[in-house]
C-alpha cells in the first residue's frame, strides 16, 4: 500500500493558505492509496501556555507542539506511513523529528511562501526578531532534512536558494478545481454602470492596499468599488468616498459578483508565494488590474489579461481603459486559467513528484 501522511496548519475559511492547502491533499489523493491527514489548530487553554513554552524552549512555529509530534508519529506508526507531505515551511522542525525517527520515510515540504522574508515584512519589534529566527531555522531544518521541496514559484526558489543553499526540486503553482464550467458565460454590458471588485480578508497587506486604493485612486474613476472579504466591515472609509463604495462580509458564492464586475483591482504591495485570488479571477474570465505582487509567479505575457501598475496614475488609466472597452468577460483569461492554473493542469506535476523514480 502506498500512503501518505498529510500535516498542515489550518489558516482559517476562504484563506488562501487554506484554499492551496486544500489543492495539495485533493491532488495527493489522486495519486496515493491511502491519505491521512493531521491538521494543527490553535490551542485553547492550558495546552495554549504549554505549546508557547515549547515554541521558545525550541523554536517551533506554526502552532506545533509535543503532543501533536507525538501524534504524527502514532500515525506514521498505525497506518505505515511511508512518505509525509509537510504542508508548510512554518512546520520545518519537524523535518529532523521525523528523519531521526523513521530513517526510511520519505519528507516532502510545501512552500507557501519564503516564510522568512514574508514574517520579516509585516512583523516588527520583538516579534520580528523571535518569529524571524525561529522561521530561519525551522526553513533551514526543512531544506536540510527534506527530500523534496516544493514551492509555488522562481521568486520563493530563488529565495530559498540564497538563505538555505537548496534547490526546489518541484514548481506547482497555485491552482483550482473549476467552479464555474457549467455556469460561466459573457455577461452583456448593458446601461447600469458595474463595479469594480476587490476581494480579500481583514489582512494587513490586504488593509494596507485597498486602503491606498481607496485614497488614491478612487476618486478618479467614474465607477464604485465593491469590496468582498471577511471582517472587511472593520475597514474605515472616508466620508466622501462612502457612496462609491460597498463592502460585502460573508458571501459563500463569489461567482455571481465576478461576473457582473468589469474587472477585478489588486492593489497588493507586500506578500509572498502566489495570490490565490489571481487565478480565481482568471478561472471566472475577469481581466485584472493590479501591482506586481499580485501578479507573482503568473504568466502575465498573453495581452489584455494583467494590467500592472506601478502608481495611481497607471492605475486609473487601466480602469478608465475597461470601462471604456465594455467587456464584462475575458476569453483569454479563463483559457489562460484552464491551460496554466487549473486543478487539472498541476496535477501532472504532483504525479511526477510522487513518482518512485524521482
Amino acid at each position: 500500500m502506498n500512503n501518505i501522511l498529510f500535516i498542515t496548519r489550518y489558516y482559517g475559511e476562504m484563506l488562501g493558505g487554506t484554499m492551496c492547502s486544500q489543492r495539495n491533499i485533493d491532488s495527493l489523493k489522486e495519486i496515493y492509496d491511502n491519505v491521512y491527514e493531521y491538521r494543527i489548530t490553535d490551542k485553547n487553554g492550558f495546552r495554549f501556555y504549554i505549546s508557547r513554552i515549547a515554541q521558545l524552549c525550541h523554536g517551533y512555529m506554526g502552532g506545533i507542539d509535543y503532543k501533536d509530534i507525538q501524534s504524527i508519529k502514532k500515525i506514521i506508526q498505525k497506518y505505515h506511513c511511508q512518505t509525509v507531505f509537510i504542508d508548510s515551511s512554518l512546520l520545518g522542525k519537524l523535518a529532523p523529528i521525523l528523519r531521526h525517527t523513521f530513517n526510511k520515510i520519505k519528507i516532502h515540504v510545501f512552500f507557501h511562501n519564503c516564510e522568512y522574508e514574508y514574517i520579516k515584512s509585516i512583523y516588527h519589534g520583538l516579534k520580528q526578531y523571535l518569529y524571524t529566527h525561529w522561521t530561519f531555522k525551522g526553513e533551514r531544518d526543512a531544506c536540510k532534512y527534506a527530500d523534496k521541496i516544493i514551492v509555488l514559484n522562481q521568486r520563493d526558489a530563488a529565495l530559498i536558494r540564497a538563505h538555505y543553499k537548496r534547490e526546489a526540486d518541484a514548481y506547482i503553482p497555485i491552482s483550482l478545481k473549476d467552479q464555474t464550467e457549467h455556469i460561466i458565460s459573457p455577461i452583456p454590458f448593458d446601461n447600469e454602470i458595474p463595479y469594480i471588485l476587490f476581494i480579500g480578508s481583514y489582512f494587513p497587506p490586504n488593509v494596507q492596499g485597498i486602503k491606498w486604493f481607496i485614497k488614491e485612486v478612487l476618486p478618479y474613476i467614474n465607477i464604485p468599488l465593491l469590496i468582498i472579504g471577511r471582517h472587511m466591515e472593520q475597514l474605515s472609509i472616508p466620508s466622501t468616498l462612502q457612496q462609491k463604495v460597498k463592502i460585502l462580509c460573508n458571501v459563500e458564492n463569489l461567482t455571481p459578483y465576478y461576473q457582473k464586475a468589469l474587472c477585478m483591482v489588486m492593489p497588493i504591495f507586500i506578500g509572498g508565494g502566489m495570490k490565490v485570488k489571481t487565478a480565481e479571477a482568471l478561472m471566472h474570465g475577469k481581466t485584472i488590474v493590479g501591482t506586481k505582487e499580485a501578479f507573482e509567479g503568473y504568466e502575465t505575457n498573453t495581452p489584455g489579461i494583467f494590467f500592472e501598475c506601478h502608481d495611481k496614475n497607471e492605475f486609473i488609466n487601466a480602469i478608465n481603459k475597461s470601462l471604456s472597452q465594455k467587456h464584462l468577460y475575458n476569453a483569454d483569461s479563463r483559457e489562460l486559467f484552464l491551460k496554466k492554473y487549473s486543478f487539472k493542469a498541476t496535477l501532472k506535476q504532483f504525479k511526477e513528484l510522487s513518482s518512485p523514480t524521482n
